[in-house]
């Protein structure tokens, strides 16, 4: 989800309002941005104008609370059973899964012994997060980890 902070208007009530409904959404992926004026549109007439600084301390606020939020909700799916589109096996693997966007909602890096390529289709199990980005482990290796006792943690 995308917000826009520092719409002429705002009050600081309206920005709580948002921070209280960010944090109860359980997004995974939520972007801020600045209200600026554009020509052509309905708010260039509007009322209430915040200066600069005022709207990028909203901005500042909402996406320190979005970076918190949205790592927390990585970490909630430690565990979770992921399918993961490879984007990139060369020195690393890393790809996405359904819940993330192309080049703006984090990634998957794929820990795993598997000789994957771009394009693969693979069920893995979240084992630890990176902010917004997942490390996940292929099923194949959870399997085979757990048959030899011990954890896979490298290609």
């Amino acid at each position: 989800s995308n917000v826009i902070c520092g719409f002429p208007g705002e009050t600081e009530a309206d920005v709580d309002v948002l921070c209280e409904f960010l944090a109860a959404a359980e997004l995974d992926a939520i972007g801020v941005f600045s209200y600026s004026a554009e020509e052509g549109t309905e708010a260039l007439q509007l009322d209430g104008r915040h200066s600069p600084e005022e709207i990028e301390t909203r901005r500042a606020r909402v996406a320190d609370l979005a970076d918190e939020l949205v790592s927390q909700r990585a970490e909630a799916r430690i565990g979770e059973k992921v399918q993961v589109l490879v984007e990139e096996a060369e020195r690393e693997i890393i790809g996405r899964a359904a819940h993330q966007g192309p080049e703006v909602d984090g990634n998957v890096r794929l820990i795993t012994g598997d000789r994957l390529k771009s394009g693969d289709l693979v069920d893995a199990v979240v084992a630890d997060t990176d902010g917004a980005d997942l490390v996940a482990t292929t099923i194949l290796d959870q399997r085979v980890s757990s048959i030899i006792g011990r954890e896979i943690t490298s290609r």
